[in-house]
């Protein structure tokens, strides 16, 4: 019999972005002029927003709103400038605060996404319950929608949508048998063109093909199906999300913690029915990938280039 504990999920990156180190790192210049000249550096592989706090400032001045938020993108960029004022002491301190993610990402829920597994091949989903609905009387994030898609040993797991691979976890330590969760599975994470992000949970050992920053289109392999130490068996975990920030309400009551990241009910495309559509728990679903998904976000451009290389 299956535990119910095996069908309880909670994407990875909530895990990973507290514990991970940032890639982002804030700085300051002193010009000619007597201004601090702000900066940033993303030495990820997708946008953070930042939330920059001072928590002193005297005898100086900007045009920025402050707290000042900005959304920033791998690499580096100018921020804003303090201004010091004529015959004033000047001083300021100031933290950061970053989150995956962009500040208002334009989340795009009419994609239709691919089935993450071979093109013939059958899976069934189950929906996954909120982990701190469960056993800490929290509210689901918002428009909760977390799978886990039952496959076999030894299968391939695919891109469902086409994005820049942000995150990476390949060598997770083994652990026992008869497992219903683990935070710290093997994943890949992927971010897409609307700023949301896929995680794609549990792979094999060492058995992953992508890296980070390495860009994929839809039905791209990802790396072998883990899961086989689980009493549901094989199975990927698959959610979309993106950065939204609400208080977290336990209990019926608002609370002083947060949630970062709400969610996309996916429409994945249905071979046999020929159209998207949401998956009904435990119907079995003919794997297919046809070129009008897979080209659905291109440029035409990127279509044609696309279709040389996988001529037939």
């Amino acid at each position: 019999m299956i535990r119910l504990i095996a069908l309880i999920g909670l994407p990875l990156m909530l895990f990973a972005r507290a514990n991970a180190q940032s890639p982002i790192e804030v700085f300051y210049e002193k010009d000619n002029t007597g201004a601090y000249a702000f900066s940033c550096r993303n030495t990820g592989f997708c946008p953070y927003t930042i939330t920059i706090t001072f928590t002193q400032l005297s005898g100086l001045r900007t045009s920025a709103t402050l707290p000042y938020q900005a959304d920033i993108r791998p690499g580096q960029q100018s921020l804003f400038k303090l201004q010091p004022q004529p015959n004033q002491p000047t001083s300021f301190q100031y933290n950061v605060r970053s989150i995956k993610g962009c500040k208002r990402p334009a989340v795009d829920t009419a994609v239709v996404y691919l089935l993450p597994t071979s093109p013939g091949k059958r899976v069934s989903a189950v929906e996954l319950a909120y982990i701190g609905k469960l056993y800490a009387g929290e509210a689901d994030p918002k428009n909760w929608y977390s799978l886990a898609l039952k496959m076999t040993s030894g299968d391939t797991v695919f891109a469902a949508r086409r994005g820049t691979v942000s995150s990476v976890r390949s060598d997770a330590p083994p652990v026992g048998t008869h497992l219903g969760f683990n935070r710290d599975d093997n994943m890949v994470e992927i971010n897409h063109p609307d700023c949301s992000f896929a995680t794609y949970t549990v792979f094999r050992s060492n058995s992953i093909f992508v890296k980070p920053g390495q860009f994929v289109e839809a039905g791209t392999p990802l790396g072998i199906v883990g899961g086989e130490n689980y009493d549901y068996g094989p199975h990927v975990r698959f959610a979309v999300h993106y950065n939204y920030e609400a208080d977290v309400i336990k209990n019926g009551q608002p609370t002083n913690a947060k949630h970062y990241w709400a969610y996309v009910p996916v429409r994945f495309w249905l071979k046999d029915e020929q159209q998207a559509g949401r998956l009904e728990p435990r119907k079995p679903y003919l794997s297919e990938h046809p070129e009008s998904v897979i080209e659905q976000e291109m440029s035409k451009r990127e279509v044609k280039k696309w279709q040389k290389s996988h001529v037939k």
